[in-house]
Order: C-alpha cells, then structure tokens, then sequence
C-alpha cells in the first residue's frame, strides 16, 4: 500500500528497549502538540499531560505498577496521560486516542515508544493509578490511564506488511 499514513502505522512498534541518548525537547513538545490535536468526546479535549524527563523521578513512576513497567526505567520521557474525570463520562477512550497520537508521532519522529497501561492495575500498595497521581501531586478527580515511554531505540523491529493483517476480522454489512 502506497498511503503514508499505513506506512507510518506498519512502522509503529512497541520499542522497549532504550539506548539512554535523549529525545530533545522540540521533538518531545512536536510529539505533545500532535497529542493536543486528537478528538474528544463532545470537544472538551479533557487529556491532560505530565511530562517527566527526570529519571529519579520516571524510576519512581515505574515502580508504581507491581509489574508490567519494564521500559519506564531506561527511557528518557516519561508521558502520564490522565483526564479529570468529574466533567467527562468517555475519559477512557479520549485518554486513549490521545494516547494513540502520541505513539504515531512518536514513530513519525524515529522515537521509540511503548504503552504502559496504568488503569485498574496493581501497585506496590494501592492502584498505580493512586500512586502516580500521589507521586506526581494530580489531584484526585483526576485518573491515568497510562504512561507512554519515549526514547531513543535500542531495538530493530520490522514493519508490519500487508500479509500481517487480520482481514477476517472486517465484517461488511453484517456479521
């Protein structure tokens, strides 16, 4: 397929694996103005950011989820996408297109990402949720749904291609 926007989308891998050299921060402010153009329900645009680039700090971030956090400590930035949840019934799917958004851009900039997801999982002592946002001072209205891990690859993943498709998975019309 000719279209740059599936090429883009093939490209798009879950990077892991970071070699410690910095994401500077005009492309990490490209990557946040991509993320700030993603529709939302009703146009409020609720998802907010946190952007941290300490790594004391994204450690710290990491360990807030009892497992599945594996990236979090060797990337340079570390995303917190959250929405306050007292004015927006559907903060879960705007949290998450914005989030998709970010992780193309991500890509269009050659800047490994992964999806770190945060809601309804477990921390050390509490959710990861309440964790973050009491590491992070959110306020309590407010809920993550997941961390996004940037920085400069350290691994090769090959594009997805055409054969890789689920194409079953399209129903026309009807099931």
């Amino acid at each position: 397929m000719k279209n740059d926007l599936f090429k883009l989308a093939a490209r798009r891998r879950s990077i892991r694996r970071y070699t410690g050299d910095k994401v500077s921060d005009e492309v990490v402010n490209d990557i946040l103005k991509i993320a700030l153009l993603a529709p939302s329900s009703w146009g409020k645009h609720p998802v907010e950011f946190v952007v941290v680039r300490n790594k004391e700090m994204i450690k710290q971030i990491s360990r807030c989820k009892r497992m599945g956090a594996g990236p979090l400590p060797t990337a340079d930035v570390a995303i917190v996408v959250m929405v306050d949840k007292s004015d927006c019934e559907l903060w879960i799917e705007d949290a998450a297109v914005a989030s998709t958004y970010i992780l193309l851009a991500a890509e269009q900039f050659g800047i490994g990402a992964c999806w770190i997801h945060i809601r309804d999982r477990a921390g050390q002592k509490t959710t990861a949720d309440e964790e973050i946002r009491q590491l992070l001072g959110v306020p309590n209205n407010f809920s993550v749904l997941n961390v996004v891990a940037l920085g400069q690859k350290n691994e090769k993943k090959s594009p997805r291609t055409e054969s890789d498709l689920h194409l079953e998975n399209i129903h026309i019309e009807k099931y």
